[in-house]
């Protein structure tokens, strides 16, 4: 149980400020500087100057200089900050030439770089306003927002009549403001120093997520807020470098990867990888990867290969009870496997090997590094939740050399920050994360099982076409007939389950259209090949689909009941109702699909029929999709 929630100073968070900062005409002129008048300020540590140094204003290599502001000018970073290096090795006194490359660096999004030479500028000319403003610029973008202030109010004290300063600090003490504003209402509901120590093992080891923190709900749920707004898409609200992401890469060079690696296994996931070295790891008291599998959910009861009778029996009649067996034998299998082969891992319970791999197929991310395809588990970053309308953007920043999580679009101080898991069926959803999602009915799924039957007059031949171990096929698929299913794999397109049922129902010369075409493991689309067969093919799904819903013990009004009412032991209750209803829906949507199109296809190609589907051009509906992309076509054709 969760003790008195203590209040907490928070340092989660993380988001670059606006590179629009710097324009065109930011570039400092060294021939003709622009500063006006000065005033000598007192300050202890930082000599009094006006300006750059006279001695700096003579230009050491003009030709390099003109091109490298030339190209700055039309935004050729790359060119431009080729051309002021080459100017700076010829002169490396100039701080102008740092202010400028500095400014080049920001552009490129090398902060680390842009700091390093603001920090020149400001060594060569310390009286100088814009050395501190480059280097605020640059911390303000490592998200290092104390130091960015005390740099931008250096650069104000230079130049007090700088409205470029005076914006700057402006905007870094207000940001400021509203993260102690928010720091004084955030409390942490959990008072073990969990969570304070992985924020600052994550910061002193170079992350960045200063604009964000944890906060649990009334249900004990957490999730990632903002602490401040952020107003401008393009902010990178997390940075995690290379060095804080458990990948694949990194679990095959532990010692038990390598173990496993030597006994031959052939691991039948990526992600047994990363749980068979999360164990290793939790098991080792001064793992480096302590402070962050310490706040790893010890408990995952929402995921349903862990539910007990009761949510089972909630879950009747539903394709998650099979799916939900088929993953505990498999992993049982695997768990098996490793250990006949590998001493090493014997000494790893099989129940924490379930642990490893739901920590690491809940939270896991594919990213691509150095060009190569891996999955990994990002602190922090793994800890928001999922919204198909996520306001962030996630990748592997091969320029920073890191994870980078960047704001899409305005944010308002308090919002929760989601990342998009992909699109998905609720059915997956479920499975494989212990949720499910309002408003997915458009990608509620359910599982409709193909089968051969043996006195079919052309078993062979159609055996030889749909390959003999598909002979009875399953497909998982939501209710449409739409291309829109790019994402989904294979056995989900609902396409490729009509292209098996249409040869199952195959006749004589139908089969020609067949005949030519390989179908292999994976079905290609096929079009409708006559009224006939089609009106087979829905009767067909029209059939299974009756008797899917027979296996549930209530019916679906019952389930409508539940979810207006909203009145739930748990989410595990809601969630096994919500995943049953999108399977009745996902089955009452191809009943419907048959009762109307068959009517249809028996038409003849004449007026009467030529009005009714002229009643769904034009009609954004995946019943319309079908109708007007199969049966008009078949219908037309038939006319023949």
């Amino acid at each position: 149980s969760l003790s008195r929630p203590r209040k907490v100073t928070n340092l989660f968070c993380l988001t670059p400020p606006p590179v629009a900062m710097l324009s065109d005409g930011d570039l400092t002129e060294t021939l003709l500087p622009k500063s006006g008048p000065r005033k000598r300020l007192k300050r202890t540590g930082i000599p009094l100057q006006k300006g750059p140094r006279r001695d700096s204003l003579k230009v050491a290599n003009p030709d390099a200089e003109e091109r490298a502001r030339s190209a700055y000018i039309r935004k050729d970073y790359p060119a431009a900050l080729k051309s002021f290096s080459a100017a700076i090795a010829r002169n490396k006194s100039n701080e102008k030439l740092y202010a400028n490359r500095s400014a080049t660096n920001i552009a490129l999004q090398s902060y680390e770089r842009a700091l390093k030479d603001a920090e020149t500028c400001i060594r060569l000319a310390p009286g100088w306003w814009k050395g501190y403003y480059r280097k605020g610029v640059a911390l303000e973008n490592l998200l290092l927002y104390q130091e960015a202030a005390l740099a931008f109010q250096d650069a104000e004290r230079y130049d007090p009549e700088n409205m470029t300063c005076a914006k700057a600090l402006s905007r870094i003490e207000s940001l400021l403001r509203e993260r102690q504003a928010i720091d004084e209402e955030t409390y942490e509901e959990v008072n073990d120093g969990r969570f304070t120590r992985l924020v600052k093992w994550m910061v002193n080891g170079g992350c960045r997520f200063s604009k964000l923190h944890l906060r649990y709900d009334s249900n004990r749920t957490r999730g990632v807020h903002t602490m401040c707004s952020i107003p401008d898409s393009s902010d990178c609200v997390l940075f995690v470098p290379r060095k804080f992401m458990m990948t694949n890469e990194v679990a095959q060079k532990s010692k038990i990867g390598r173990s496993i690696i030597e006994s031959g296994y052939d691991m039948r996931s990526e992600h047994s990888w990363l749980a068979a070295y999360l164990l290793q790891e939790k098991h080792d008291p001064n793992s480096f990867w302590k402070p962050y599998i310490d706040v790893l959910p010890g408990d995952y009861s929402n995921m349903p290969i862990l539910f007990d009778d009761f949510y089972k029996k909630l879950l009747k009649g539903s394709y998650a009870l099979q799916s939900a067996q088929n993953t505990m034998e498999s992993l049982r299998a695997e768990y098996d496997g490793i250990c006949n082969v590998c001493p090493e891992f014997r000494k790893y319970l099989f129940m924490e090997y379930i642990w490893g791999r739901l920590a690491v197929s809940t939270r896991v991310f594919g990213v691509t590094i150095d060009g190569k395809k891996t999955s990994a588990l990002v602190p922090f970053a793994d800890m928001s939740n999922h919204s198909a309308n996520s306001q962030t953007d996630w990748q592997f920043d091969s320029k920073r050399d890191g994870f980078t999580m960047v704001a899409n679009r305005p944010i308002k101080r308090g919002d929760q920050i989601y990342v998009n898991y992909g699109r998905k069926c609720n059915g997956r959803y479920f499975v494989n994360y212990g949720f499910t999602v309002d408003g997915n009915q458009n990608d509620n799924d359910a599982v409709f099982v193909a089968d051969l039957p043996v006195e079919d007059q052309h078993y062979a031949l159609k055996m030889k076409m749909v390959n003999r171990a598909y002979l009875n096929r399953e497909f998982q698929v939501p209710a449409t007939y739409s291309c829109d299913v790019s994402v989904l794999s294979e056995n989900m397109k609902p396409h490729n389950m009509f292209t098996y049922f249409r040869i199952l129902h195959a006749q004589d010369k139908e089969l020609l259209v067949f005949s030519s075409k390989e179908f292999k493991e994976n079905m290609k689309e096929m079009e409708p090949i006559s009224t006939r067969n089609e009106i087979e093919v829905l009767k067909h799904l029209r059939r299974i689909a009756q008797e899917r819903l027979s296996e549930f013990p209530d019916p679906i009004e019952v389930d409508h009941k539940l979810l207006k009412e909203n009145k739930f032991m748990d989410s595990n209750h809601r969630n096994c109702v919500m995943m049953r209803c999108g399977e009745k829906e996902t089955y009452r949507w191809y009943i419907a699909l048959a009762d109307k199109a068959i009517p249809l296809l028996q038409m003849t190609w004449n007026l009467k029929f030529k009005r009714l589907a002229a009643n769904f051009w034009g009609v954004s509906s995946r019943f319309a999709h079908y109708i007007t992309h199969v049966v008009v076509p078949l219908v037309k054709a038939s006319k023949k």
